[in-house]
């Protein structure tokens, strides 16, 4: 799904005194892991920082995306974004960045052009988005995640963009692969083009798997369903929570064979 490397800021120096190294290391474990969310769960810190297609922020100098929520599952570092800006984001590829308890960083990829895993396409503000990533089978758990965005394409959000009326919900299990299904209904003329994504979940309700899928020929008014499929299993504890989706904008690639028998 992707690939990775990158570098990341220093460690705390070395106090002389007991007690000033009993402070210091209390001190930077909670700026790294906020409060403890109990169970025995371990804690997750999410950042995001994120540029415009001038290097800065969007137009009025807000970031474009914020963390939701991420998680690790089955081989695949799962976040979810929000378009936190006043505009409408017709495509941005997003650099994602993982690193350990040790403050190493473990991933770091944006994709390829043509990746999926790492693109965020028609995403009206306010809205959710999943991007992923594959981990390296050694790679240590994640501690913390950033989402920077690389390069974008934005315009000023129009009063009521194009969505996608999502129902029919449902996950099946298969020894090799995941399948999530739902009923898709353009509300209004799309350019043909619809991107949809599943968000699993574990127990706590943290994102865990991200399934992504880009279909084609939707007509206006007409339900139609479709399978998005992960190609391996995934834990039994994990449940399909949402499935989003919005028309993939005029001009953006969609990088799928149209057939529309």
């Amino acid at each position: 799904m992707s690939l990775w490397n990158g570098d990341r800021p220093s460690k705390w120096p070395i106090y002389t005194g007991v007690g000033l190294i009993v402070l210091a290391f209390v001190t930077g474990l909670l700026l790294l892991t906020g409060e403890d969310p109990g169970e025995g769960a371990a804690t997750r810190t999410s950042t995001a920082s994120s540029v415009g297609p001038d290097g800065s922020d969007d137009r009025e100098g807000r970031p474009l995306l914020e963390v939701v929520s991420w998680g690790r599952a089955s081989g695949q570092l799962a976040v979810v974004v929000r378009n936190t800006s006043p505009s409408y984001i017709q495509h941005a590829r997003i650099r994602i960045s993982a690193y350990d308890e040790d403050d190493r960083m473990v991933l770091s990829t944006a994709g390829t052009v043509t990746d999926v895993c790492c693109t965020v396409v028609g995403l009206p503000r306010g809205e959710e988005y999943g991007v992923f990533a594959e981990m390296p089978a050694a790679a240590s758990d994640p501690a913390a995640v950033e989402v920077a965005v690389v390069s974008a394409e934005t315009r000023r959000a129009a009063a009521a963009d194009t969505r996608v009326a999502v129902g029919g919900l449902g996950l099946q299990r298969y020894d090799d692969d995941t399948v999530a299904t739902a009923t898709l209904t353009a509300r209004r003329p799309v350019s043909g083009y619809v991107v949809a994504q599943a968000i699993l979940v574990d127990r706590r309700g943290d994102t865990a798997q991200v399934i992504s899928g880009r279909y084609y020929c939707f007509e206006p008014g007409r339900p139609r369903q479709v399978r998005l499929r992960l190609f391996h299993e995934v834990p039994p504890d994990l449940r399909l929570d949402r499935v989003v989706a919005y028309p993939l904008p005029p001009g953006v690639p969609p990088y799928v064979r149209r057939d529309c028998r």
